[in-house]
């Protein structure tokens, strides 16, 4: 099991590095190292890696507020989900580019790898956009900077790709084809010339780009979606949004780290004050705060020796639960004391619900939940 840990851990941290070193390298040396391996590595990883980081982050959009006390991380959604459309279609444009130029080489018309140029630049200046939107939480929040790494293996790739193609094609020496039309043959001198298809693939930039906008469009994406799904976002370099105060999700005691499980299962009914702050609130844990709140107006002595008991064994135990799974189990289990509670509410207070729906409404002030 330790083996697998260690191998799961290179593959995850250890190997992107490695990958973007040797993508790095193969830039500038003209002799490249184990080129085809690195490049099926690079992206197999990296699309892998990027996918399975944004899931595990469990990134929300800027409107929703933060669960803080839990696992998740303490950012929004760098890239607004509505906006993933367009954000996929481009990544795919580039990927399907890159392949085209990096596979097929000199067996594509001059056309062909201008317009697959062209695809590899849009794809840049998106990933570029992507890097600059990470860059102010790219070493404070840990995790973020792996996102960057596979944009900047593919800005390092496509650069690659498309000066080996042109140093291909000079090589060959393939003349223009001769048309009787004038414009087609000026057309032909055109793309045929190596030296213009940096200037040829940036200038059909932006017929692809409003083609792919008309496309996008008709699946209900809007016209400047690519800028708004970096601007419709909060927390980052390029966020103009401005989220909800974070709730915290307080990890010290049971029935607070229960709250993290499955809401149906859960059933949190609002917000409410603790300590100054919002926080998320079931049944379950008013019930147990209220219970808490009696034998300490009635029995403090009693209320001390409970109290005392439940910070030394509940507490440790608290803080092993880090899953929703987990949290589901809990609150299960919390369900006996609960009932217990409320008969001893029901048995003692004259007013028991009355006393269950004042918890962490800030009217009244009350000791911690257990």
């Amino acid at each position: 099991m330790v083996i697998l840990y260690i191998i799961l851990a290179f593959i995850c941290l250890v190997l992107p590095l490695i990958l973007t070193v040797f993508n790095i390298i193969n830039l500038f040396k003209k002799k490249k190292i184990k080129e085809n391996l690195i490049d099926i590595l690079t992206f197999v990883l990296g699309i892998l890696l990027t996918g399975l980081l944004y899931f595990l982050f469990g990134f929300k959009d800027y409107e929703q507020s933060l669960r803080l006390g839990g696992t998740q991380i303490d950012v929004h959604s760098p890239i607004a989900s509505w906006s993933m459309p367009t954000v996929v279609t481009i990544v795919l444009l580039g990927i399907i580019s890159y392949g085209l130029i990096r596979i097929k080489k000199l067996k594509l018309p001059p056309l062909i790898i201008v317009c697959s140029m062209s695809g590899i630049l849009i794809c840049s200046i998106f990933m570029i956009a992507f890097i600059i939107q990470l860059s102010n939480n790219l070493l404070e929040k840990q995790g973020i900077f792996y996102l960057a790494l596979f944009p900047i293996n593919y800005i390092l790739c496509g650069l690659r790709a498309q000066i080996k193609v042109m140093e291909r094609y000079k090589e060959q020496n393939i003349k223009a084809k001769e048309y009787e039309n004038k414009f087609l043959n000026k057309c032909s001198k055109l793309l045929y010339d190596i030296d213009n298809w940096p200037v040829i693939a940036i200038i059909l930039t932006i017929p692809l780009t409003v083609l792919l906008i008309c496309i996008l469009v008709l699946f209900g994406q809007r016209p400047d979606e690519v800028i708004k799904a970096f601007l419709e976002t909060s927390d980052w370099s390029l966020s103009t949004k401005i989220s909800p105060p974070p709730v915290i999700y307080d990890a010290h005691y049971l029935c607070t780290v229960s709250l993290r499980g499955h809401k149906n299962l859960v059933k949190p009914i609002r917000m409410g004050i603790r300590r100054g702050e919002k926080i998320v609130v079931n049944r379950q844990l008013c019930v147990a705060n209220a219970f808490e709140d009696l034998i300490q107006e009635r029995t403090p002595k009693f209320h001390h020796f409970i109290r005392h008991v439940y910070d030394k064994y509940g507490y440790p135990l608290s803080k092993h639960i880090n899953t929703v799974i987990q949290a589901d189990i809990t609150y299960i289990l919390m369900k006996p004391l609960e009932w217990l509670f409320l008969i001893v509410l029901y048995l003692f207070d004259e007013k028991p619900e009355n006393r269950i729906a004042i918890q962490y409404t800030g009217k009244m002030n009350f000791n911690d939940c257990p």
